[in-house]
C-alpha cells in the first residue's frame, strides 16, 4: 500500500494542544504580536480645527456692469492624513552604520516589531490663499457676462507626502489645485430680426430663418496642475535611507522647462546634472514637492439656440450645443522619472477632458 503522506496534528488520546494566551499587560491591554501588522490612533485626539476669512470690495461701474476682488483663505490645524492611516510609526529611521533595517525600527528594542503600525492621526496641517476677481454684467441691450478669475495657492502637509520624523519635508503646495484659473460665461441675442436692434420691420419668413438667434459660450482655463520630479533608479552604489520620502532629486541650477519641445513628446528636459541632481549619500533630495506645473487645460463650450413665436401662447426652440467645440487636447500630467528614456513625455489625458460633443434639443413652451 501507498505510505501515508500526511503526519496527523494530534493523536485522540493526546488531544490538541492547549491554546497559549499573551500575558495581559498592566493595562489591560493585550500586545500585539511581531508579524501582524496594525493600525493605531493617538490615545488623545485633538479636534481638527478650521479658520475661514475673506474680505471683498465691490463696485458699480455702469448700472449694469459690477466688478469685484477679494481676498480668500482659510487654514486647517490638526486635520486628518488623508482618508485612513497612512503613517508607518514603525518605519525604519536612518541610523549611519546601522545596516539591519529592523534595529532602526523604533518598537523593535522595545517589543520586537517588525512589521510596519500604520497611525490615523490629526496631525496635518493646511491652508489657502487667493485673490479672486469677478467681473459681472447683468443682462441687458441682449448681452450678458460673468467672469471670474483666481490667483490662488494650497498648502499642506497632508496631500500624500505625510513624513513621520521630519514634518517640513512633506509640507508642499497641493496637487489639486492649478495657481490660475478664469471662466467666462455670457450669452448674446444677435440683434436682428423681429423686435431686435436691426430688421424689426423684416417679413415673417426672413425673420423666421434670420432672425431671432441666440449664441452663448462658456470658456474655462486653467494653468497647469502641480507635480513632483523623481529619481526613478539611483546610480549603483548609491546609499539611501528607506524611510520616504525617497526618490526625490536635489535641485540643480538648470531650468528643466528651458530647451524643451513643450508638447506631448517633451513636456520637459530631464536627466542628471542640470536641473536635477542625485542628493548626497545618505540624505534627501531637496526638490520640493510639486514645484513643476503641468500642461494647461482650456474648454471652450458653444451653443446656438433660435425661438420660433408658435402663436401668442407657444413658443419653439432650436437649441444646437457644441461641448469642447474646438475639440482642443488637453493633455495629463508628463513622466516625471527624471532618469527614465521616456522622461517628459506625455502619454495621458487631462482629468475630466472629453472630446467634442454635440447635442440638439427641440423645445416647446406653451
Amino acid at each position: 500500500s501507498r505510505a501515508n503522506d500526511f503526519s496527523g496534528v494530534f493523536t485522540l488520546a493526546q488531544g490538541p494542544q492547549a491554546p497559549v494566551f499573551p500575558a495581559v499587560g498592566s493595562n489591560g491591554q493585550f500586545p500585539l504580536p511581531n508579524g501582524v501588522s496594525g493600525k493605531a490612533r493617538p490615545l488623545n485626539v485633538q479636534l481638527p480645527r478650521v479658520m475661514a476669512y475673506n474680505i471683498t470690495v465691490q463696485r458699480q461701474l455702469a448700472k449694469d456692469f459690477t466688478i469685484s476682488a477679494g481676498y480668500v483663505g482659510n487654514q486647517g490645524r490638526h486635520v486628518f492624513t488623508g482618508d485612513g492611516p497612512s503613517f508607518n510609526v514603525n518605519d525604519a529611521a536612518f541610523v549611519p552604520g546601522v545596516a539591519d533595517s529592523n534595529l532602526r525600527k523604533p518598537y523593535y528594542a522595545k517589543y520586537g516589531w517588525t512589521q510596519g503600525i500604520d497611525l490615523y492621526c490629526n496631525c496635518a496641517n493646511n491652508r489657502y490663499d487667493s485673490l479672486q476677481m469677478t467681473l459681472d454684467k447683468r443682462f441687458s441691450r441682449g448681452y450678458t457676462l460673468n467672469a471670474n478669475y483666481a490667483l490662488q495657492k494650497a498648502q499642506g502637509d497632508q496631500d500624500g507626502w505625510a513624513f513621520l520624523y521630519n514634518r517640513p519635508l512633506g509640507y508642499s503646495e497641493s496637487g489639486d489645485f492649478s495657481r490660475h484659473q478664469f471662466t467666462a460665461a455670457q450669452t448674446l441675442e444677435i440683434p436682428f430680426g423681429k423686435g431686435r436692434h436691426f430688421g424689426s420691420s423684416i417679413n415673417r419668413g426672413v425673420d423666421a430663418v434670420l432672425g431671432g438667434w441666440m449664441v452663448s459660450g462658456v470658456t474655462v482655463f486653467y494653468s497647469g496642475r502641480p507635480f513632483t520630479p523623481n529619481i526613478g533608479d539611483f546610480p549603483t552604489g548609491s546609499v539611501r535611507p528607506n524611510a520616504g520620502p525617497s526618490g526625490r532629486p536635489d535641485k540643480g541650477s538648470g531650468d528643466p522647462f528651458k530647451g524643451a519641445k513643450g508638447n506631448r513628446d517633451q513636456f520637459f528636459v530631464g536627466g542628471l546634472g542640470t536641473a536635477f541632481l542625485v542628493p548626497a549619500n545618505n540624505t534627501f533630495g531637496n526638490y520640493r514637492p510639486n514645484t513643476l506645473h503641468g500642461p494647461i487645460f482650456i474648454n471652450q463650450d458653444l451653443s446656438l439656440a433660435k425661438s420660433f413665436a408658435v402663436t401668442e401662447r407657444m413658443k419653439l426652440q432650436l437649441r444646437a450645443e457644441a461641448f469642447n467645440a474646438f475639440n482642443h487636447t488637453n493633455l495629463g500630467d508628463p513622466n516625471n522619472n527624471v532618469t527614465s528614456p521616456n522622461v517628459g513625455q506625455i502619454t495621458g489625458l487631462a482629468p475630466n477632458y472629453e472630446m467634442r460633443r454635440m447635442q440638439f434639443a427641440l423645445r416647446l413652451d406653451f
